[in-house]
């Protein structure tokens, strides 16, 4: 059986200037930027639908809260919302049914005894570290023809850029107040 294979795709960025080349303006680098994230953008969500494949939509928004929770550790559903950049009413649906299925546990808040913390459970751990795995499959083999200076250089830039991101413009982040218009984000 004979398969064929797609050529890689050609990345929109700017080639590097030689001293024959005029080096790029900053609009245009911003451009070229632009189009990469697009790209970036659209290959991770790719990758996301291929990794949930089999899981209903509900579960794929749980693998997110029990990710932030895993990272971040115990949260009251306000602050997990906020991280999340979702209401708080869906993110208490979606721990709610994280708690019915013994993925998350509610702790009490110890400067609020009227509110609870949502705390990952070893189950949900465990559900997690197959879903960081299967994650770090697909990176790798992503990342196989770089070096590890290469490696080091583009996991430095990345946490740089998405530190720019993440406090350049919080404004940008917060969720909108429609759900239709954070199903459509």
């Amino acid at each position: 059986m004979t398969t064929t294979t797609e050529p890689p795709r050609t990345s929109t960025a700017l080639p590097q200037p030689t001293p024959a080349t005029p080096v790029p303006t900053h609009e245009q680098q911003l451009a070229a930027l632009s189009d990469e994230v697009s790209r970036q953008v659209r290959a991770l969500h790719s990758l996301k639908a291929r990794m949930a494949r089999g899981q209903s939509e509900v579960e794929r928004a749980m693998h997110v809260v029990l990710f932030v929770l895993a990272d971040a550790g115990p949260l009251r559903v306000s602050a997990l919302a906020e991280r999340l950049g979702t209401d708080p009413s869906t993110t208490s649906r979606q721990t709610g049914e994280l708690v019915k299925r013994d993925l998350l546990r509610k702790l009490p808040d110890p400067d609020d005894r009227r509110a609870s913390l949502l705390a990952v459970t070893d189950a949900g751990h465990d559900v997690v570290a197959t879903m960081k795995q299967r994650r770090h499959e697909q990176l790798a083999a992503a990342v196989d023809g770089f070096d590890a200076r290469e490696l080091t250089v583009f996991t430095s830039l990345l946490a740089r850029f998405v530190d720019g991101l993440e406090g350049a413009h919080p404004e940008c982040l917060r969720p909108t107040s429609t759900p239709a218009a954070q199903e459509n984000a």
